[in-house]
């Protein structure tokens, strides 16, 4: 598959910083979606590693609210019913792209395409047109911590991600202000998280846009776009 970039019928407009994609959705309510302790979920209360399927949920809760739509929304046990029975019964975490492929062919999604996750502007771009990016990062060790502490991740002390540590999150906010409580935004374990860019340069391997009916006003080639996906075969 080609990048997004050139997939669209017309360039995608430049960021215009700072770009915020939540809508209105306070931090706190994005909902763990069973990728961690959740009451919700009697499926696996201690969560699962279910983070890519809580991860399209998260995106269609940002499209949704921007577009003021009401929606049925999978449950935790849902989610995670869902994600075990993808994965097998077992609990081994997925590839991202393996994924996006099999919602693709199940009707789950109109489509998907990567996003040049070297390119800030590219991501921020794209998280501007789609209300959001599907990312995957390694996390640093870190992480867990400062999330519990409410802090931003940062490499600013030398911590490295780790690539035994790979994770799925969204990106729903980035700002250009050189300030360790602005840069970059995401959804994860149900609450907005901060980032430096520091930390999004170091630790995102992967972006991908997940396109929904709510896109077509993006100007995507589908065309051009749902030949390559069905090029890909079960692969």
């Amino acid at each position: 598959m080609a990048f997004l970039h050139d997939y669209v019928k017309a360039p995608l407009p430049a960021p215009a910083y700072p770009v915020d994609v939540r809508a209105g959705i306070p931090d706190a309510d994005w909902l763990m979606l069973g990728n961690g302790p959740d009451p919700a979920c009697t499926v696996a209360p201690e969560g699962v590693g279910d983070c890519s399927f809580a991860g399209r949920e998260h995106l269609r809760h940002a499209k949704a609210a921007r577009y003021g739509e009401t929606e049925k929304w999978e449950t935790s046990d849902e989610l995670v019913d869902e994600y075990l029975a993808y994965d097998g019964g077992q609990d081994n975490g997925v590839v991202l792209a393996d994924v996006l492929l099999a919602w693709y062919h199940a009707g789950r999604i109109l489509a998907f395409a990567p996003v040049d996750h070297t390119d800030p502007a590219a991501v921020d771009s794209a998280m501007e047109a789609f209300r959001g990016v599907y990312c995957g990062v390694d996390l640093t060790d870190d992480a867990d911590e400062l999330f519990r502490q409410g802090q931003p991740w940062t490499v600013a002390d030398g911590e490295q991600p780790d690539t035994s540590d790979g994770h799925c999150i969204v990106k729903v906010y980035a700002d250009v202000v050189p300030d360790p409580h602005a840069g970059d935004g995401y959804v994860t374990w149900g609450a907005f998280q901060k980032a430096t860019a520091a930390w999004t340069q170091a630790c995102l391997t992967e972006a991908w846009v997940i396109i929904t009916s709510e896109d077509e006003a993006a100007q995507v080639d589908m065309t051009s776009l749902l030949a390559d996906i069905e090029a890909l075969g079960g692969t």
